[in-house]
């Protein structure tokens, strides 16, 4: 089963793609240019904070494995 962080860095890093795609075919347009640079910007971000994120979640599940079972 696929994990939300990882979900989301997939779908971050497709919405990164199409922003790339758009700003190769915007042609003259320098506004629509600037707009998809940064959405495109805003994508890779968001990749990054779902990796990062990603990676916390490894660590604390091993944190709570070396720390075993807790009593209540």
């Amino acid at each position: 089963m696929t994990r939300p962080t990882e979900l989301a860095e997939y779908n971050f890093r497709n919405a990164q793609g199409s922003f790339t795609r758009g700003i190769l075919n915007v042609g003259n347009d320098r506004n629509a240019g600037d707009t998809f640079a940064g959405l495109q910007y805003i994508a890779e971000g968001l990749v990054n904070l779902a990796v990062g994120l990603r990676a916390t979640y490894i660590l604390h599940e091993e944190v709570n494995r070396k720390l075993g079972p807790r009593k209540p």
